[in-house]
């Protein structure tokens, strides 16, 4: 899939360059065109179409209707937040925990809510393989294999896919309906990640805390780095840091 962003093999974007939507208790910073974030935004990186950051206020809530052919993935930070999917049942995430709706031919409703105490979480949305089929959802708790450096919290190849594996463990990845990989990354101070990618694929990394060195750049907490032309990208933390990295063609 060709990138819309097209400045290079290496794109630093830091939160002031974002997009930042406010209301009713809901704060978003937005890496791609968003409701009444648009032009000069980029629309998507890969089947990247969304990735937001967001923030709610203590009895809040993000809303969608009907919404279909998309894969969101939501992966929580801080607090607790209750996702409600018409007809698929509701989800109460910790941080760590990463759920994935799977839109297919149609969601009605989706929630993501707060109860007494503010929360926030990512939001990444993926352009599906083939659109229609039966909407799904799936939870992975974050266990005991969110402390390694590697998570892989979603993933859209075989080869990834617990069931084929014969393994269907809590850390195992959510099945995504798109040819891509959803990754966290977690490094103390003075440690470094080499991740695997290809030349032709586009990898989008958000610097979710601390201050990094990736394929080459500075990036800080907030900054979006989009990357394509590597074949290994190396992630050296500065100060201990957390990346969440999507992998997509």
């Amino acid at each position: 899939m060709t990138p819309e962003m097209t400045a290079g093999m290496i794109e630093v974007r830091p939160p002031a360059e974002l997009g930042h939507l406010a209301q009713d208790g809901v704060t978003l910073d937005c890496h791609f065109a968003f409701r009444d974030y648009g032009h000069p935004a980029p629309l998507h990186w890969g089947r990247l179409r969304v990735l937001n950051r967001v923030a709610l206020d203590a009895d809040a809530a993000f809303r969608l209707a009907h919404e279909s052919a998309v894969e969101i993935v939501t992966i929580a930070l801080d607090g607790m937040v209750a996702v409600l999917v018409d007809g698929l049942g509701d989800s109460l995430l910790k941080p760590g925990d990463c759920h994935v709706v799977s839109a297919g031919a149609g969601v009605a409703r989706a929630t993501w809510k707060t109860g007494g105490a503010p929360a926030s979480f990512l939001h990444l949305w993926l352009m599906p393989e083939e659109e229609g089929g039966e909407p799904t959802i799936g939870l992975r708790r974050g266990g005991d294999r969110m402390g390694q450096a590697h998570a892989l919290l979603a993933s859209g190849f075989p080869a990834d896919d617990p069931e084929e594996a014969d393994q269907g463990r809590s850390g195992d990845p959510l099945p995504l309906k798109a040819r891509a990989r959803v990754l966290r990354v977690a490094l103390a101070a003075g440690e470094q990640a080499a991740i695997p990618t290809y030349a032709d694929r586009c990898v989008y990394a958000l610097v979710v805390a601390g201050h990094v060195d990736i394929a080459g750049q500075e990036a800080d907490a907030g900054c979006g780095v989009a990357i394509t032309g590597c074949e290994t990208i190396v992630v050296r933390a500065r100060d201990p840091s957390t990346l969440v990295i999507c992998d997509s063609d």
